[in-house]
């Protein structure tokens, strides 16, 4: 990535400099404890990959690993136009956003479509994946072409240098998260920097979530869990949506300037790579930072009885999908205290 700060880096010089977004390490340190209790009472337990049930039954590792490259892939932009809701019905239960996409792809699947193929990623039309993900309502899935070329890039790139297996990347990684997310950079649409303030940043959220998801699905198969160890997890840091940062400022985590709190209630679009959009993201990733170094201090200072041992470590990854996943189930009160950023990209 030559001078590209990472996106540790990134966070660190952007909360340091921003202009309409504060990080509030007091508030930080208030969302570390009520993470910690979630360790404490296995509810983080629930968040792990294979616990998601919009997750076809039955796959091998391999075409789990195809899985999830296809899905986090296409894991962007889902906030749907006025009167375009996305969502997707799947067993009875309507979905929306992300999950939306899982339910689509699990539709598919069900119906003897062979989703885990990189030759079939790479050969659908987007005619067809238009039909894959059409919404219940009848609206096309936002950026459809844009999904469709980066389904072809990411199959074709995996058919060329991996055999048509993502496992074969994992593989080549030697288990080091480090070494698969710059594997995983090498395809263009999962290249997610920008410049902020003359510095070269970046945010990786798409290819930050696929190694998590790739280490959270694999370690418990006995055939591949030593290739995901990665001890060095702690690398990745959380994962730079627009809506990790809106529970972050539910939270307090995240303060925000009179200007963009307005722009933001008005639901006005917020350009991609403007100031403000890299000031939410780069001050989330911080925020997320603060939060686990909290937890790390919190462990003895307040939680120091426990056996620590036996229960799960927790980093920034994990408190991201700690944040995300309370967001859905908050989704009323957090909405009401502060719309999601709208930003169109490719990238989250």
């Amino acid at each position: 990535m030559d001078l590209t700060l990472n996106p540790m880096e990134s966070g660190d010089f952007i909360s340091r400099n921003s202009k309409h977004v504060k990080v509030n390490a007091e508030k930080c340190e208030e969302v570390a404890k009520k993470v910690l209790d979630s360790v404490i009472d296995d509810s983080l337990d629930k968040i792990d990959y294979c616990a998601n049930p919009l997750c076809p039954q039955g796959l091998t590792a391999e075409q789990l690993c195809n899985w999830i490259y296809l899905l986090d892939t296409l894991n962007f932009s889902f906030w749907p136009n006025d009167g375009e809701l996305y969502d997707v019905t799947y067993k009875d239960k309507k979905e929306t956003g992300y999950l939306a996409l899982c339910a689509a792809f699990c539709k598919a699947h069900d119906a003897g479509i062979d989703v885990t193929s990189t030759e079939w990623m790479s050969n659908c039309p987007p005619s067809t994946l238009d039909e894959i993900l059409k919404s219940d309502s009848g609206h096309s899935i936002p950026l459809l072409e844009s999904r469709a070329i980066a389904m072809h890039e990411t199959a074709d790139h995996l058919i060329k240098k991996y055999d048509g297996e993502a496992i074969e990347m994992v593989k080549k990684c030697n288990g080091s998260a480090q070494a698969l997310l710059r594997a995983v950079i090498y395809i263009e649409s999962f290249r997610d920097i920008c410049f902020y303030k003359g510095k070269k940043v970046s945010f990786l959220k798409r290819a930050q979530i696929l190694v998590s998801d790739v280490q959270s699905a694999l370690s418990n198969n006995p055939q591949y869990a030593d290739l995901v160890k990665f001890e060095d997890l702690g690398v990745l840091t959380m994962f730079a949506d627009y809506r990790v940062p809106q529970v972050l400022n539910y939270f307090g985590a995240l303060e925000y300037s009179e200007e963009l709190t307005a722009r933001l209630k008005t639901k006005e679009i917020i350009s991609h790579h403007s100031e403000m959009e890299m000031e939410i993201r780069g001050c989330s990733i911080q925020a997320v930072q603060l939060i686990y170094l909290a937890c790390e201090r919190l462990r003895e200072a307040e939680y120091g009885g426990l056996d620590w041992e036996c229960l799960r470590f927790v980093y920034p990854i994990h408190i991201d999908i700690w944040l995300w996943q309370y967001r859905r189930e908050h989704s009323e009160a957090v909405e009401t205290h502060i719309p999601y950023h709208r930003t169109r990209s490719i990238f989250y």
